[in-house]
């Protein structure tokens, strides 16, 4: 072992206490300013990003591209519609909605009910998809809890250029932000970073379960585990068919269908053979369309396993009439002849899944195997539709939206059904 890698646990774990004491002395200053300043003083930098000319998305569609698997296309695209779906008004709505106790009373005294804001905020980014670590980053701020931002290894840039925007906003909010490198194997800065009074995590069940056991009782975690998304499209459909299809495809093609807001599938409730012929055409055409302004990234090497073997299992039960395969230029649609969920390879992989009807879609989404995040709904009536939202409300969906805005959520979403400042928020009261 050479003498870096002897020394290089400890240099990260001292980075890590190093930046904790700074955190801690620039949350004196956070704090001193009022909910109302900081509520503002994030919005304003959230409409920095926002804003259709924007330097700092220009420079994160730049610089992203050349460090993520992405092409891009997909990069500005995926961004661009993202952030064009945040509102800087709305989330100062959602505060003060939320966080109301912590504004000055009617008499302008001290409120009944306080914020107590954590010394500062460890979050752990995780996955591949810049959206998440900015809008994870920002919060704590809001609540006067500086943010120590543990960077994804598939993410070097996002966290970075963030501190650059807040200080070019403002220099107690700059202070207050420290994006850091850390090692995976590094248990000593690990341990480190989750001694936070409040931790923030992205990531898998089992990464989530793993940080979970290493925090203790008085420690506040909040944990976005892993959700899949799905779409639904009833027999009406066909009569917006190209509408309804090229608004799937969009969803599938951003972030190359990725995140937890990508579709792994779509069900077909109540269509003929036909009809689910047309629609499965009909998302293969559209993917193959976005194939030229936003080609699919490159695929890591177990992803090309996986696509390879799905796509051998696939033409096989096609051979024998039991799916029918759509392929694209780098997409495939898999129209099944069962609404038996099977891997999902994703990079632009979607199966659509026949049910026979509403009533038999509670069996189906029984099957999905893990919880429901976003749904498209598309094809039904009115009544119908709530109906179906109604139950997907029960399977612990927390968005139920249309085709073509799985993957641009508004800012204040209640993401895992959480609201969103409260799970970051400690309070305290106070007797007459």
């Amino acid at each position: 072992m050479s003498k870096l890698e002897i020394q290089w646990p400890d240099e990260a774990a001292e980075r890590v206490r190093a930046a904790q004491g700074r955190l801690e002395r620039a949350g004196v200053a956070l704090r001193a300013r009022s909910l109302a300043n900081r509520i503002g003083a994030v919005a304003r930098v959230l409409e920095d990003w926002t804003r259709a000319d924007s330097p700092w998305r220009r420079e994160l569609v730049e610089s992203f591209s050349a460090t993520s698997p992405f092409s891009r296309g997909t990069v500005a695209e995926g961004l661009e519609s993202a952030l064009r779906a945040w509102d800087p008004a709305q989330l100062v709505a959602a505060a003060e909605r939320e966080l109301a106790c912590g504004l000055p009373g009617p008499d302008g005294g001290l409120p009944a009910r306080m914020l107590a804001p954590f010394s500062y905020t460890a979050v752990l980014a995780g996955g591949t998809i810049p959206m998440p670590t900015l809008l994870t980053s920002l919060l704590p701020l809001v609540l006067g809890s500086p943010v120590l931002l543990r960077e994804s290894s598939k993410d070097p840039v996002t966290g970075r250029l963030l501190a650059r925007s807040l200080a070019a906003r403002d220099t107690d909010f700059a202070r207050a932000f420290e994006p850091i490198e850390l090692p995976t194997e590094d248990g000593d800065a690990l341990a480190s970073l989750l001694s936070a009074p409040c931790v923030v995590a992205t990531g898998g069940d089992e990464t989530m379960r793993a940080i979970a056991a290493r925090l203790r009782a008085d420690q506040r975690f909040v944990a976005y585990g892993h959700r899949v998304s799905i779409a639904i499209v009833g027999p009406q459909a066909t009569g917006e068919l190209e509408r309804i299809a090229g608004a799937i495809a969009l969803d599938v093609a951003r972030w190359d269908q990725t995140g937890c807001l990508s579709p792994i599938a779509v069900l077909l409730v109540g269509l003929g053979a036909e009809a689910r012929r047309d629609v499965a055409s009909a998302i293969a055409r559209a993917l193959d369309a976005l194939a030229t302004t936003m080609p699919r990234g490159e695929l890591p090497v177990a992803t090309r396993a996986l696509h390879a073997a799905e796509r051998a299992e696939a033409r096989m039960r096609a051979a024998s009439g039991r799916a029918q395969l759509f392929e694209g230029r780098d997409s495939l649609v898999v129209l099944e002849d069962d609404a038996e969920l099977r891997p999902a390879p994703l990079h632009r992989f979607l199966r659509l899944l026949p049910v026979a009807s509403a009533e038999a879609l509670r069996v189906a989404l029984d099957a999905l195997g893990a919880p429901l995040s976003n749904v498209a709904l598309a094809g039904f009536p009115p009544e119908k539709r709530r109906e179906i939202a109604a139950e997907l409300a029960r399977h612990g969906a927390s968005r139920i939206t249309s085709p073509g805005r799985l993957q641009t959520p508004p800012v204040d979403w209640p993401r895992d059904g959480l609201p969103l400042f409260t799970p970051l928020a400690r309070f305290a009261s106070q007797d007459d």
